[in-house]
């Protein structure tokens, strides 16, 4: 993926608004909560770049894995 792509807060609010558009056709309800888990995922990826485009370093996820 190229770096721009990772910077680009409307590349990952694209990919949110697909997700989401994917889950409203989804009939299994565990699937359509699992895609738009990955669509808030892609928002926060959004919200992310936008902290990094305004010049302020990136917070670090608060959840441990």
């Amino acid at each position: 993926m190229p770096a721009s792509f990772i910077n680009d807060p409307e590349h990952w609010r694209a990919r949110a608004r697909e997700m989401r558009a994917l889950a409203t056709l989804a009939q299994d309800e565990e699937a359509r909560a699992a895609m738009l888990g990955v669509a808030e995922q892609y928002e926060q990826l959004a919200r992310r770049a936008e902290t990094r485009m305004n010049g302020a370093p990136a917070q670090p996820n608060a959840k441990a894995s």
